[in-house]
């Protein structure tokens, strides 16, 4: 089993209340003293249960690689076990400098732009 599917499992779901809405989850926490890893997204047919997502930050702590390879595995992670309409993933720092990586991916043809415009505001 592959480091990423051991994570992955930690990534606990439950079924979408309702996937007709397009609305916004928003999880965060610190994989690592000093580190801030959150994840946004909008669900298709799962969500992360917040326990799992605190499983999950832990799986995260020993993971090699700065913030780049932190936001860019997350990123990988949510999409295979949640296959969001849209997810965006922020890791940050501020030892030695201020350091940010954000990433996203949506599916394809999935667009929504009243809700990019409402999102600028979060």
């Amino acid at each position: 089993m592959s480091t990423g599917m051991h994570r992955r499992e930690r990534l606990t779901t439950a079924a979408n209340p309702d996937a007709r809405h397009d609305y916004l989850i928003i999880l965060a926490g610190e994989p690592r003293p000093g580190v801030r890893l959150e994840v946004r997204y909008v669900p298709d047919r799962w969500i992360v249960e917040p326990a799992g997502f605190a499983a999950y930050l832990d799986a995260l702590a020993d993971l090699p690689g700065g913030l780049e390879a932190l936001a860019l595995a997350a990123l990988d992670d949510v999409n295979n076990e949640l296959v969001p309409r849209w997810a965006e993933v922020r890791a940050e720092a501020a030892d030695p400098v201020p350091h940010r990586v954000v990433v996203e991916d949506r599916q394809p043809g999935w667009d929504n732009p009243h809700f990019f415009a409402r999102l600028e505001r979060l």
